[in-house]
């Protein structure tokens, strides 16, 4: 089951506890947000979020009053981006936090001012001051207030805004999503305190064990962690039921240290980056020796209870290339991205995203093409991950909308993304078959309940009115310069101000992935067109300029037509001009 978060056992277990819609929401909601397969529209690093951008934009004014990174330009492209998002994200705020994010927004004016005025000349003690102002850790008190009125009843959409906020804020408290819904599940047989000591839980003591191969002893290691502890290991030493035996070749040696965290899983994963930073050390004092960390680990509660666990990889049974042929422009693009998920330091693992995109002839000047780009291509993603969603479990209830939105293969991939849109938007005398599609969607969406019914009545909401739709563009548009523009400033931070750590990193880190995954998407399908037709490759770089230009004519064309009956998604990132070229009654 890849989406956990409709799977059966969560079901039940929100049938068991009596969970109204509103609850289910709230909580497949943030799991679906920390879900690592989620695409950029939907996981936390990708959603619009006043609490991140604040807590970006004080990030980047510390930076530069003691680093002079990033540089007051591209500082105030930064703030500009991170007003956007708060602007676009105050509605959540209704319930509390209002008073805080105005005070934040007024301390970001008042700095672009400064900077529009004083430009390069930019006084270091006035970012300073207004990075004091910043207070990012009171939003988060706010925010975890809002648990009571979500769990109570909140309509929609500010409930969806609410829901994607809270998420964000559990994803920077270090919470891993496998976890969440294990401790989720705990909660709901047997409810014991509130929910938000649930989705918040203070961090505690965790022992974390993990084995390092190259080297049989680490020499000053109580020097460099003083809490840490090792034993070298022997593989012939070790019991044939060891959970170390796969672990342990040739030079192998135990480390266990001690760190803070929330979760089981979380503690894993900051002990491994700790522990990686500290094996710079030894990379560098012996150059001829490779040290690795081997995917396995051991973690200790802090009641005594030990978890054992390997280091999340997915596998495919068939694996399938971007492209069946060498696009000659993309392949640097394609090596720098696949070396940045092979990176653990979230903040190298970022810049070399960054690089990712510059090797498609990306500059900071592009970065309103490429997001404009980006949003078009998230029209596209929401609507087809929509359609799995609400197919997730295959019974009758889905055959009259199969019979009219056919799919193929074993997982379902639809045919014709513009069908099931014809599906989603409101016709006034539809056809008996579209009829029934339609009415299997309602039937899907109650039966499923929770988030997937939010999501059927959102998007038939933003389908049904234009202007909704293309403000909804807008800001996808703007959620994807502020983390283009944080990804260059991370770039920068890690490469030319040697900064290996900065809050919410591991989420700009994923963000930076999904980002250049998106981006080489659209490229490649590009191309296969191209190469079909047998037309001249274009540039990667025209290629942003041209789906920038189409997504302010496709915005204003939104804004003036009233209806969405001529909008196609099936290319709308692709070669051909066809995105309102779509037969409506």
């Amino acid at each position: 089951m890849r989406y956990q978060y409709l799977d059966a056992r969560l079901r039940h277990a929100f049938d068991d506890a009596g969970l109204g819609r509103g609850q289910r929401a709230l909580l497949q909601g943030v799991l679906r947000a920390l879900d690592p397969d989620a695409h950029l529209g939907e996981h936390v690093a990708g959603l619009t979020s006043a609490y991140l951008a604040v807590t970006r934009a004080r990030t980047a004014l510390e930076s530069h009053a003691t680093e002079d990174q990033p540089r007051w330009n591209l500082l105030r492209r930064i703030i500009t981006t991170s007003l956007a998002c708060i602007d676009a994200g105050k509605p959540a705020y209704a319930h509390g936090g209002n008073k805080e994010l105005a005070r934040a927004r007024r301390v970001l004016l008042k700095v672009d001012a400064v900077i529009a005025a004083d430009g390069q000349r930019l006084d270091p003690l006035v970012t300073a001051a207004a990075a004091a102002k910043l207070d990012p850790d009171a939003l988060a008190a706010e925010i975890r207030t809002w648990v009571a009125p979500l769990w109570n009843g909140v309509e929609l959409p500010l409930r969806a805004r609410m829901i994607a906020e809270v998420a964000v804020l559990v994803a920077v408290h270090g919470r891993d999503g496998r976890q969440l819904r294990a401790d989720l599940l705990r909660w709901l047989k047997k409810p014991s305190g509130d929910l938000a000591g649930v989705l918040w839980p203070e961090p505690r003591r965790h022992v974390v064990a993990l084995v390092v191969s190259g080297a049989r002893v680490l020499r000053h290691l109580d020097g460099l962690l003083p809490e840490a502890r090792q034993e070298p290991l022997h593989r012939n030493r070790l019991p044939k039921d060891d959970f170390l035996a796969e672990a342990v070749s040739g030079s192998s040696v135990l480390v266990r240290l001690p760190v803070q965290a929330a979760d089981v899983h979380t503690a894993a994963a900051r002990g491994r980056r700790i522990l990686n930073e500290v094996l710079d050390q030894y990379a560098a004092g012996e150059r001829l020796t490779e040290l690795h960390i081997a995917p396995v680990w051991q973690v200790s509660g802090p009641g005594g209870r030990v978890t054992r666990g390997t280091e999340h990889r997915r596998t495919v049974g068939n694996a399938y290339p971007l492209t069946p042929y060498w696009p000659v422009e993309l392949r640097s693009a394609m090596r720098v991205a696949n070396l940045a998920r092979q990176v653990d330091a979230p903040m190298a693992s970022a810049g070399l995203a960054w690089s990712a995109l510059e090797a498609t002839g990306l500059d900071p000047s592009k970065i309103p093409w490429l997001a404009k780009a980006c949003a078009l291509q998230m029209l596209r993603q929401h609507l087809v991950s929509l359609h799995v969603v609400v197919t997730n479990h295959d019974d009758e209830l889905r055959r009259p909308l199969d019979a009219h939105v056919p799919t193929t293969g074993v997982k379902h991939h639809l045919k014709s993304v513009d069908a099931w849109l014809e599906v989603l938007i409101p016709h006034t005398r539809p056809g008996e078959a579209l009829r029934a599609a339609q009415e299997a969607v309602d039937a899907l969406a109650e039966n499923e309940g929770g988030l997937v019914r939010d999501l059927v009545e959102l998007w038939r909401a933003r389908l049904a009115d234009s202007k909704v739709l293309a403000d909804w563009l807008r800001e996808q548009e703007d959620t994807a310069a502020a983390v283009l523009e944080w990804l260059y400033v991370t770039r920068n931070l890690a490469f030319h101000a040697g900064r290996f750590a900065s809050p919410a990193d591991t989420l700009t880190a994923h963000a930076g992935q999904a980002v250049i995954d998106l981006t080489l998407e659209f490229l490649g399908n590009w191309r296969t067109v191209e190469r079909r037709l047998s037309r001249r490759e274009t540039s990667a770089v025209e290629v942003y300029r041209r789906l920038a230009q189409r997504q302010d004519q496709l915005v204003a064309r939104l804004r003036r037509a009233g209806s969405v009956r001529r909008l196609s998604v099936e290319d709308i990132s692709g070669p051909d001009e066809k995105w309102w070229s779509r037969g409506g009654n």
